[in-house]
């Protein structure tokens, strides 16, 4: 039996749903009468979905983080990584497995393992595990009548996640440039440099502040050094 958050984003989706079907058709038209769309376009019509059917409010969504398109919050938490495509791109299914593989290098970056990519006529929600990535729903937004199974992508909906998938394929951990720094030769993660202290003495070494999600927080560890340094009379051998 639904609980009653469930049956009240699945009504408030139903009821919410004809005014984005109005703006993705109208958007459409413009392809018709030979207009090309941008991916401008179909950020515009995903975010008329998150903030209409699907419930999301202005202070859930952040736009372009980290290099990511969306990144939706719960609170302080990030529940998904979502990426945008050109419009109807994910025809091609190489397409769209593309760009689910973008969507969960971003999604190691933040530490976040439900992915959603969008392209103006299908909305796709996969899983981001060790080694690959599982796609749970395909669904259209081109109908008059929402897909029933849109509720999973509601906030409350990607708590209660469908156990089935549709398919999986591999997507390994990209060695991103960004993540890591090579030290002697060996390329190391960046939190492995987020110590402080006495550079040739590790009992001295301190973790920096972090971020509510775990990562290092960059803006402090220069000042979190010095201040150490200083308080241990360290300066000229310390090192992050």
């Amino acid at each position: 039996m639904p609980t009653k958050k469930e049956t009240s984003a699945r009504q408030a989706l139903q009821e919410r749903w004809q005014d984005f079907y109005a703006y993705r058709q109208a958007t459409y038209r413009h392809l018709i009468n030979g207009r090309s769309l941008s991916e401008k376009d179909v950020e515009a019509v995903f975010d008329k979905l998150l903030t209409g059917p699907l419930g999301y409010t202005p202070d859930q969504i952040s736009r372009q983080p980290d290099y990511a398109d969306y990144v939706l919050m719960s609170r302080d938490f990030k529940v998904a990584v979502a990426e945008a495509k050109g419009w109807e791109y994910f025809r091609k299914k190489d397409n769209l497995l593309k760009a689910l593989g973008q969507a969960a290098n971003y999604a190691d970056r933040h530490r976040v393992a439900n992915l959603i990519a969008f392209d103006g006529e299908s909305v796709v929600l996969a899983i981001r595990a060790e080694s690959e990535i599982s796609v749970l729903l395909d669904l259209k937004v081109n109908s008059p009548d929402p897909a029933d199974d849109l509720f999973y992508l509601t906030l409350y909906g990607l708590s209660k996640l469908p156990t089935e998938k549709l398919f999986s394929f591999e997507h390994f951990k990209a060695n991103a440039s960004g993540d890591f720094k090579t030290h002697h030769g060996v390329s190391l993660p960046r939190s492995a440099f987020a110590y402080i202290g006495d550079i040739h003495n590790k009992s001295t070494w301190k973790m920096p502040y972090r971020n509510a999600d775990g990562t290092v927080d960059t803006a402090r560890i220069d000042k979190a050094v010095k201040l150490f340094a200083v308080s241990r009379g360290l300066q000229g051998s310390y090192g992050k």
